[in-house]
């Protein structure tokens, strides 16, 4: 059975004790792909000089939404982007995260005004986009849509039945995170997510099947029998399918 973990950060300290057993764990339960995505700069160089030329993990860069209002720090990102651009697979996570209006987070303006620019900086490259939207699901898909952007993952996506909709109809891949197995909305996402428009990810070290635990992306082979299951399907089948989603969308063969 081959899988594929979507999104996850493997170069976060949650790792530095044991990188290299966690990702032969993943080898073993079947994983032919991941991909991690640092949101600082300096987490960037970091993923960039453990994954260089990696057999099995790729690298996206992005940056914090949190982030949006210091240029510097997003000068800094979109150079890291432009520099590495055949280095990594993917522009993100970027986009927008209403919850820290509450902590003084940049406004939604600036949000949306920074998240153009990665969008814009993605279709230049020719890049696909690796998109968080926590508190904002569906401003984030109009944002994508004013601005056609084509090769998605929306990655650990909360919305609605009507915004899955949304997102298949422009070809976005819907990514469901490991925690689908005690989570009642990603169970309602994933069951209104179409198999050939699905990726599963784990989002490590975070969204662990078992809240108590550090996630880890051989965990993947968790939520794919689940999702199986819940689909009625072959676990072999979605496995199969999600992996070749994940590899056509990142331009991995």
């Amino acid at each position: 059975m081959r899988l594929f973990d979507a999104h996850c950060h493997l170069e976060e300290e949650a790792f530095d004790g044991d990188r290299d057993e966690v990702i032969e764990r993943a080898r073993e339960a079947g994983l032919v792909g991941i991909v991690t995505s640092p949101i600082y700069p300096e987490d960037a160089e970091k993923a960039l000089r453990l994954f260089r030329n990696h057999q099995l993990v790729k690298v996206s860069i992005g940056l914090d939404v949190a982030e949006y209002g210091d240029e510097e720090e997003v000068k800094v990102t979109m150079d890291l982007i432009r520099a590495h651009v055949d280095e990594i697979v993917a522009v993100g996570e970027v986009g927008l995260d209403y919850r820290i209006l509450r902590s003084d987070g940049p406004s939604k303006e600036k949000q949306k005004e920074v998240f153009r620019l990665f969008i814009r900086l993605a279709k230049e490259l020719d890049k696909p986009l690796v998109i968080h939207s926590l508190w904002a699901q569906r401003p984030v898909l109009r944002v994508l849509d004013e601005e056609g952007a084509e090769r998605v993952v929306l990655h650990a996506f909360g919305g609605t039945p009507e915004d899955v909709r949304f997102a298949v109809e422009r070809g976005w891949m819907v990514s469901i995170p490991t925690n689908v197995v005690r989570s009642n909305n990603v169970q309602k996402v994933a069951g209104a997510t179409p198999v050939d428009h699905m990726v599963l990810e784990s989002d490590s070290p975070v969204l662990a099947p078992n809240p108590k635990e550090r996630n880890e992306p051989a965990n993947i082979r968790i939520s794919a029998k689940f999702v199986a299951e819940m689909k009625g399907i072959d676990v072999e089948d979605l496995a199969e399918i999600t992996t070749r989603n994940a590899m056509r969308v990142y331009g991995l063969g």
